[in-house]
């Protein structure tokens, strides 16, 4: 019986998702989405389950790459050149990255065809709630948790393939976005990008309605699921990269009210000092990481161990006499975090990068438990709530002066603190708006690296400018720079998507 239902879905799934998001008159001629239908509620949870939802995927791999959390080391462990040359077109912004990566059989870097794929088993549900027996309760949990997947997805594309919404000079309402598909019904043309205006219309559109019916209806959804608080902070994300501030701390105080419980780091941290020299030794317990299903902050989460080890060579860490990774967290990042942060102790795993004299290295491990792979890998938690509420708070006080805006961000970003450093924890205090601005950036980035945030902080923030170094062989340093407001802050479509569909446009 089972079997027969896995069979069931899968040929469901199979012919609605393999419409994609192209063209469609030739698939029509062969046969219709409507030889197999779901009957129940039920049915469609478990489509949207399998089809709408993202398990294990991995959509940026990545995306880090990117960013100023990664440097690049010379290794002359033969296995580390194909990760090197897979890892180059991103780590050097290159206009062609995509394509040069499939040439190199990267795995992972199909980004536009995933989200996509699962924005097509969303509407799949959407569509089909009206024609199902079941619940009616039940049908709006599963509406509301499609709306809000299907926001999130237009979200996570919006902000990779199309320019910041704050950018300066752009025309939100001619800008090209993405295409806009919001039905499962098979079309005989090719979608075309909507502008960014529009695009964000509909995520707005979608997520408000969504965040109305988990509240009413989804309560009781568990951690893998859509949950209100999932919509709240999604809500709360968007409207901050809008700049619309007071929905940011709006959504984002809710989130808090309702769970405002983070993970305290000192719980499951074992500070040794050797009486002879002084140092210092700290044991890590990974049942502590703030990504676990137990974690008091998780919100949702998905995924598994291979999103880090894709890039990032976990198995290779550890190779005696110490072999460098290609791609690890950078000195620089990590110099910046404070003597009594314990973030890099939890939230990073070591290596020897030379062992005389003794000298560590470290490189991105998860903040979750690797040696159990139940646990998820991405997610969203409380924490980001608390950096919402607080640079939101912190802008509208830059614009107005209210003394209690700012006395509120410095409580969240104090609070925050408290839960990631040694005890006892001091509390700061900032009084000028800028400085305060700026440490709350730089909090956001120490608590949310790794988690595909800061690649889009870099983009709303003024697109900097960034250099990476890249040493090929022994002694050379090639040096790559992205200038600040470079047309490579958007990523571009990748060429077997464009050569699918013809109304696309390239970026520049």
């Amino acid at each position: 019986m089972i079997d027969d239902m896995k069979s069931f879905f899968y040929c469901l799934i199979f012919m609605a998702l393999s419409i994609g998001i192209m063209g469609c008159g030739d698939f029509l001629e062969e046969s219709s989405q409507d030889e197999v239908r779901p009957s129940t509620v039920s049915d469609l949870e478990q489509l949207l389950l399998g089809e709408g939802y993202l398990r294990t995927d991995c959509i940026y791999p990545y995306l880090e790459l990117l960013t100023d959390n990664v440097q690049n080391a010379y290794s002359d462990n033969e296995s580390h050149v194909t990760v090197l040359q897979q890892g180059l077109p991103v780590f050097t912004w290159d206009v062609d990255m995509f394509d040069k990566m499939e040439e190199l059989y990267t795995t992972g870097i199909d980004t536009w065809e995933k989200l996509y794929s699962k924005i097509k088993g969303c509407n799949v549900v959407l569509d089909m709630l009206d024609d199902v027996t079941g619940d009616e309760n039940e049908k709006l949990n599963q509406r509301g948790q499609a709306l809000a997947l299907r926001g999130y997805y237009y979200f996570l594309l919006i902000n990779t393939f199309a320019q910041p919404y704050n950018k300066e000079g752009v025309d939100l309402n001619t800008a090209l976005g993405v295409p806009l598909i919001v039905s499962s019904a098979v079309k005989d043309e090719f979608p075309a990008r909507e502008s960014i205006a529009k695009v964000y219309q509909q995520i707005e559109r979608d997520l408000l309605e969504a965040v109305d019916l988990m509240d009413k209806y989804g309560q009781n959804n568990i951690q893998y699921k859509v949950t209100p608080l999932f919509v709240y902070n999604l809500l709360s994300r968007m409207y901050l990269y809008v700049e619309n501030w007071g929905k940011a701390a709006e959504y984002a105080s809710v989130v808090i009210t309702r769970n405002p419980q983070l993970r305290r780091l000192s719980d499951f941290v074992t500070i040794e000092v050797d009486e002879w020299f002084g140092d210092e030794t700290l044991t890590y317990d990974v049942n502590g990481g703030v990504l676990n299903y137990n974690s008091p902050e998780l919100i949702w989460g998905y995924g598994d161990k291979r999103i880090s080890e894709i890039l990032f060579q976990l198995p290779d860490i550890f190779t005696y006499p110490g072999s460098s990774p290609i791609f690890s967290v950078s000195d620089k990042f990590l110099a910046q975090h404070d003597v009594n942060d314990l973030r890099p102790a939890c939230y990073y795993q070591r290596y020897f990068k030379s062992i005389v004299p003794m000298v560590f290295g470290s490189i991105y491990g998860s903040k979750s438990n690797l040696n159990d792979l139940s646990n998820p890998h991405r997610g969203m938690r409380v924490a980001e709530a608390y950096l919402n509420r607080a640079e939101a708070n912190i802008r509208l006080f830059l614009e107005n002066g209210n003394e209690n805006l700012r006395i509120s961000a410095l409580t969240d970003l104090n609070y925050l603190r408290e839960h990631r450093f040694r005890q006892p924890y001091e509390d700061v205090n900032i009084t000028d708006g800028q400085t305060l601005l700026e440490f709350c950036l730089d909090e956001r980035r120490k608590e949310l690296a790794f988690d595909d945030h800061r690649w889009f902080d870099l983009r709303r923030c003024g697109m900097p400018e960034m250099i990476h170094e890249v040493t090929i062989n022994k002694g050379q340093v090639q040096e790559y720079r992205l200038a600040k407001g470079s047309d490579r802050y958007v990523l571009p479509i990748p060429k077997k998507v464009l050569d699918k569909n013809p109304a696309l446009v390239q970026n520049p």
